[in-house]
């Protein structure tokens, strides 16, 4: 089984022939137009043509013909093999694989684990568990052996209100 990584939704069907708009989840992202498959609902699918283009990536999969059978796509997840994206630098790493990580103050502090990353306009948000959102403007280190997350937290940022 390959390592799959969520990288977008199904926004809509495109045209008449069957092709889907996928909307990644990270705006800036690369590679999508080079993949040679993708799952939706856990179901694989070969990529016949994929192109970039202003709000995410027009794709065409193989038995997928017509509108009424790419809207039936609409709203799934987007999977795709980690092995097929580009490399990343030394240092990176996909945003959702921080979920699982343990998110600490300047202090010390954990203050929660990150349950998902939400996109959010131009910055992204770690939610964590109890509805805590923290934007990624505040992650001052990542510390990738220890699964922690070191932030610069603003007074009240952990304060729910009742």
């Amino acid at each position: 089984m390959p390592d799959l990584l969520a990288v977008g939704r199904v926004a809509r069907a495109h045209g008449i022939r069957g092709r889907v708009l996928i909307a990644p989840y990270n705006a800036d992202s690369e590679g999508l137009d080079r993949v040679r498959r993708l799952w939706l609902g856990g179901r694989e699918f070969e990529v016949e043509r994929a192109e970039r283009v202003h709000l995410g990536y027009l794709v065409a999969l193989r038995g997928v013909t017509g509108r009424d059978r790419a809207e039936e796509l609409r709203g799934q997840e987007v999977q795709v093999d980690r092995a097929e994206l580009p490399a990343l630098d030394a240092g990176e790493m996909y945003a959702i694989d921080l979920i699982g990580f343990a998110v600490a103050d300047a202090q010390g502090n954990v203050r929660g684990v990150v349950e998902d990353v939400e996109a959010a306009g131009p910055q992204d948000l770690l939610r964590l568990e109890g509805g805590v959102l923290v934007p990624f403007g505040l992650v001052r280190e990542v510390q990738t052996e220890a699964r922690r997350i070191l932030v610069d937290a603003p007074e009240g940022l952990f304060d729910l209100e009742e």
